[in-house]
């Protein structure tokens, strides 16, 4: 008996329908959790996650460029990240923006930070502020820290250990006077009897940067330099206090201008005002895509969240302050990028 030929076009047909049961076959991605957006839009504000919840303090929630003693925030709110829907409002203090969070031990700390001294409709006249302060989310009270030997603000601030870092940055002052760009970064053992702090030269002067800590080392991302964006990485090595350079920031010059980070699975991870989102590749020396913003936003803050999201947390974008709280998946596998390195 003559056998009937197999159409040709059968073996792909059946190759594709295995290919697509396959991919039924596999778990769909997690989706990304919902939380409620900001009490109110702001950007350069502080934020951070401390046992459970999400901190936001301050910021600016006025017209760009335009800043008063109304339009600059004190308010300070908490969300819980395991099923929050709603923010809880916590004791404030001074209005500021400029300024970030850090927690150590169960405590939330806040360091500097610009703080507008005229009424609105009068002339501006910001000023940076030496202050640090600690909150106790159990006491529910701020305690006063020793100030830093200068004020400061358009910085950022980390801990690595039992030691509070802060990089970067500049001081305002009087509106009659010039800002002083800081070349030096601060460190306060918090671990000691009677904490006062260090300063170590540092090979920069740069503000609206964004700074993620791993093991002993600070990676000091992007910021704007006395000539514009500047998209170099600085790592500080805390237990050598040297510093070393790192593969610059993608993308171009102007969105190095205050992006954020934070810390993934010991890796560095960056968002910056285009959207993207950037991994620190494995061997240090290069970044990868791994996300994309629905939102684009600078001047915000990224929190990691689990081990495969960040939240980007307020900031500015299209025109306005952002009141968004967006999560953001991160690929297991990233995308490398070109740097553009000289």
């Amino acid at each position: 008996m003559k056998k009937t030929p197999m159409p040709t076009a059968l073996p792909a047909f059946l190759a594709v329908l295995v290919a697509a049961s396959a991919a039924l076959a596999q778990p769909a991605p997690a989706k990304a959790p919902a939380f409620p957006p900001l009490p109110q839009a702001v950007s350069s504000l502080g934020a951070v996650a401390c046992d459970g919840y999400l901190y936001a303090y301050g910021g600016h929630a006025g017209k760009t460029h335009s800043y008063d003693t109304k339009t600059v925030l004190g308010t300070f709110h908490r969300l819980k990240l395991d099923g929050g829907t709603k923010w809880e409002e916590l004791p404030g203090g001074p209005i500021l923006q400029g300024m970030n969070l850090a927690a150590h031990g169960g405590k939330v700390y806040r360091v500097g930070g610009m703080q507008p001294r005229n009424a609105p409709g009068t002339p501006t006249d910001n000023r940076s502020v030496a202050e640090c302060a600690r909150f106790d989310p159990k006491a529910g009270t701020w305690e006063a820290l020793a100030e830093m030997p200068s004020a400061r603000s358009s910085h950022d601030v980390v801990v690595i250990g039992d030691k509070l870092v802060v990089i970067g940055g500049w001081d305002q002052k009087r509106k009659d006077e010039k800002p002083v760009w800081h070349d030096t970064t601060l460190v306060l053992d918090l671990g000691a009897k009677t904490p006062k702090w260090e300063s170590l030269p540092q090979p920069f002067k740069r503000r609206a940067l964004t700074a993620a800590t791993v093991g002993t080392k600070v990676f000091v991302i992007g910021g704007l330099g006395a000539e514009g964006g500047d998209r170099r990485v600085d790592v500080l090595d805390t237990a050598t206090g040297k510093w070393a350079t790192g593969p610059q920031l993608p993308g171009a010059e102007r969105t190095a201008f205050s992006p954020a980070a934070g810390v993934v699975k010991g890796r560095v991870v960056v968002n910056t005002s285009a959207g993207p989102v950037f991994r620190l590749n494995e061997t240090g020396d290069g970044w990868e895509k791994v996300g994309e913003a629905k939102k684009k936003r600078m001047v915000a803050r990224l929190v990691p969240h689990g081990d495969d999201a960040v939240i980007l947390v307020g900031g500015a974008g299209g025109g306005g302050n952002v009141d968004a709280v967006e999560v953001v998946r991160l690929a297991a596998r990233g995308e490398p990028v070109v740097t553009g390195d000289k």
